[in-house]
């Protein structure tokens, strides 16, 4: 079933009502909070002086239970997200019109700098205008999450998505692993790298891809595409479950041995090469010694790029760690890592 119809017209305040009966994660939909306060306020400007806005599209689950409703709500944004976000952070107080906004109708009358509180109880008309704005709402009936994936990907088919917005919403196997992937709380606490267009999902598709081939491999959009098509083609064939539990082992171990936000996750890159190191040394170290290890291997790098020591190899592997989608370089750095967890554990160690 697949069906895309004109929710009947509700209003700002009939929405907000809703609230607790909308799904604003489903796993298809993209990360919110991309919009900054101004594009916000940009957007409650609009609708307080009339002019159009995009449509939102939910999943609209009223009609009969399907396996897509995953939170057991009547409805789930496909796309629109931050538009609602915008509209009822605004509506509850949190959001400030901007204070430059003029109102169109009445500039003489300055709203610039308030809240919708502060302007219902001011201007009363004037909220009730905003209240009462009818939300263009497309309804879509579907079992499919192919088709919800496939309708995403039209719609924003004029947009730069990145390459993990993108596998995100194709069908098979590895999106939805690395949806789980990216829930563990080492990429929600530990990683200090912008996630909001992707990031870790693409983090997250290389260790799948890595831990699958049991290897380094090439981790260019190409590599991660060919794992996500062979998954859709093999379909019950395709057994990636043994590569995800793995990984779900070693992020555990990660999880200990960085610290919050912590500055060594700086750049998602690296990620492939500390996972890998992890996976096999680990046995031989604890946690406190391998994190003792990273923080000296990432001062020493320091020291060399402040010519305050003159080991040559931390240079090659600042270069090598500019390409970290190469095979070579992954091996390269990660060859490098290894010597020097060598070196360390028997000049630093054992002292």
């Amino acid at each position: 079933m697949f069906t895309i119809r004109n929710f009947e017209a509700k209003t700002i305040s009939w929405w907000y009502d809703q609230l607790d009966n909308i799904d604003f994660i489903p796993s298809y939909q993209r990360k919110g909070r991309l919009w900054s306060d101004k594009d916000k306020s940009y957007l409650i400007d609009s609708i307080f002086n009339g002019f159009d806005m995009p449509k939102i599209y939910i999943a609209d689950f009223t009609f009969f239970n399907s396996l897509l409703n995953e939170k057991k709500k009547l409805y789930a944004v496909i796309d629109g997200k931050q538009r609602f976000e915008a509209i009822f952070s605004f509506y509850s107080g949190e959001l400030k019109l901007d204070k430059d906004f003029v109102f169109v109708e009445n500039p003489a009358i300055k709203l610039g700098g308030l809240t919708f509180p502060e302007i219902k109880t001011k201007y009363s008309k004037i909220a009730s205008k905003f209240e009462n704005f009818n939300l263009s709402v497309m309804s879509v009936i579907t079992d499919d999450e192919a088709m919800i994936n496939e309708l995403f990907i039209r719609m924003n088919k004029s947009k730069p998505l990145t390459g993990a917005e993108l596998r995100n919403a194709m069908r098979g196997a590895i999106p939805k692993i690395t949806r789980q992937i990216i829930e563990h709380p080492f990429f929600q606490t530990k990683v200090r790298f912008n996630t909001t267009r992707g990031q870790d999902s693409n983090v997250a598709t290389k260790l799948l891809l890595i831990e699958f081939r049991g290897k380094f491999v090439d981790t260019k959009k190409i590599h991660l595409d060919k794992l996500v098509n062979e998954s859709i083609i093999a379909s019950e064939n395709f057994n990636i479950q043994p590569a995800y539990e793995m990984i779900l082992k070693n992020l555990n171990l990660m999880n200990e041995i960085f610290d919050d936000k912590d500055s060594l996750l700086n750049s998602s890159g690296i990620i492939p090469i500390y996972y890998w190191f992890v996976r096999n040394n680990f046995k031989e170290a604890d946690i406190a010694t391998i994190k003792t290890f990273f923080n000296y291997f990432n001062a020493q790098r320091k020291l060399s790029r402040e010519g305050k020591i003159t080991d040559s190899i931390y240079i090659v592997f600042d270069k090598l760690a500019k390409s970290l989608n190469d095979q070579s370089s992954l091996n390269g750095c990660y060859s490098i890592l290894f010597d020097k967890w060598t070196d360390y554990k028997k000049n630093i160690l054992l002292k």
